[in-house]
């Protein structure tokens, strides 16, 4: 039998006990606090202070004093006019960077830091006067905060702020510096935030609901640094009739035309125009920024320059067995046939059907990031070796391999080699 005991009902959204809830508030503005603090350290110092990562958490009292750094020194202001108190602690090996950069090391000297010295604690003083004020004019728009220090500490035990029962909002900024890394952890009451809370949620909601969601942007973020894309550099493409490619044969030169220039393609999308060349043995592609290109649209110059070679192409291939003849083909037009009629022939058929033919340059995988970030000039490096085969591919479908010779009047084109299964039962590509 179960036995029934007196039990407090409880409000599971009462921000006191609910370290779950999310602060909107900080998860907005505690990106820009940390970079805004690096900035100011970059102006005082004059050396290199990067953000690595700023993590937000809401946490216990203890728990949050329990994650400060062994050696630090930390700086209590007063919220007022909101509710409670804010810590602002920076780690000892930060303000020890922060110092050798003042003082002109040349290189870092890392070390177990047992406490600060007095210099070390002069100018740890003045970084949390600097954060302080820093975070005092990012929150000016919602709020008018001195937030002077009241007290500087660097025993942990000396820091206690609010009541052990109250959740707080623990912001964490992880700095690189050229001679060491360290954190700047922003403490406070969670309930001192709540009617700035209110007050950010209803701005945005004035924005339209459109305010950016940390959450969700760096979850984008995290899918665009994991997800591959693949790039295929294509180097030339023409459309032939169908009775061209079924006589194709080792030795029959394509009616291409190869420009200085390749088209970097993504699942059937033009995205960019490309140099080409070599670098370790391996071909590489140097990103060219002409503007944006439509899939179809990217083509229409290359197919231009495709249409003038095939007028100059078939002469000089002409002497090899099997030479493609790219040879305009006029539709005729529809009529009925009686039934029972004859069929239509076979040639008339291959020559009607448009077959896309396109010459590969290689390939590689990157990430969409990557990809966003490709500028003008880069170099990208693709997975075909100098001297390998080119692939040649009919509607999508490898086709056969090939190599680029020399025509008429200085022009290139592309003569195959092997067909696609004939190379895969010989084994060798």
């Amino acid at each position: 039998m179960l036995e029934v005991i007196d039990a407090e009902k409880l409000d599971l959204l009462d921000t006191m006990r609910a370290p779950q809830l999310r602060s909107q508030l900080m998860e907005n503005l505690s990106d820009r606090f940390m970079r805004q603090i690096a900035f100011a350290l970059f102006q005082r110092i004059r050396q290199s202070v990067q953000l690595l990562s700023c993590i937000n958490s809401v946490t216990n009292h203890e728990t949050a004093l329990s994650q400060l750094p062994e050696v630090m020194l930390g700086g209590i202001c007063e919220l007022a006019p909101l509710r409670g108190r804010m810590l602002l602690a920076i780690d000892g090996d930060l303000i020890g960077a922060v110092v050798d950069a003042l003082c002109g090391a040349s290189n870092a000297q890392p070390f177990e830091r047992l406490e600060l010295s007095a210099m070390e604690t002069r100018i740890g003083k003045q970084m949390i006067d600097l954060s302080a004020s820093t975070i005092a004019e990012t929150l000016s728009s919602l709020v008018q905060l001195d937030l002077t220090p009241v007290a500087y500490e660097n025993a942990s035990g000396m820091l206690a702020i609010a009541d052990g029962q109250d959740w707080m909002i623990a912001v964490t900024g992880i700095f690189d510096t050229a001679f060491g890394t360290g954190t700047i952890k922003l403490i406070a009451p969670y309930t001192s935030f709540e009617p700035l809370e209110a007050k950010f949620s209803s701005m945005a909601g004035m924005a339209g609901g459109q305010a950016s969601d940390p959450g969700w942007d760096a979850a984008i973020e995290a899918l665009t640094e994991a997800t591959p894309v693949e790039l295929r550099l294509e180097l030339a493409r023409a459309a032939v009739p169908l009775r061209a490619v079924e006589a194709l044969r080792a030795g029959s030169i394509l009616p291409f035309f190869l420009p200085a220039e390749a088209i970097a393609m993504s699942g059937g999308v033009a995205l960019f125009r490309a140099e080409y060349g070599q670098s370790d043995g391996f071909i590489c592609a140097r990103v060219k920024a002409d503007g944006a290109m439509g899939g179809e649209g990217a083509m229409t110059d290359q197919r231009e320059r495709t249409a003038t070679a095939d007028r100059a192409v078939p002469a000089a291939a002409g002497a090899g067995a099997g030479a493609i003849e790219n040879e305009r083909v006029e539709l005729e037009r529809l009529v009925s046939q009686p039934r029972g009629g004859p069929a239509i022939t076979g040639r008339n058929v291959l020559d009607r059907v448009q077959v896309a033919l396109s010459v590969e340059l290689g390939r590689t995988l990157i990430t969409v990031k990557e990809l966003r970030q490709l500028r003008h000039g880069q170099v990208v490096t693709l997975d075909q070796m100098v001297g390998e085969p080119l692939v040649i591919f009919a509607n999508g479908e490898k086709l056969a391999y090939g190599e680029v010779v020399a025509v008429a009047n200085d022009r290139y084109g592309v003569r195959v080699t092997a067909l696609a299964e004939d190379a895969q039962s010989e084994g060798a590509v």
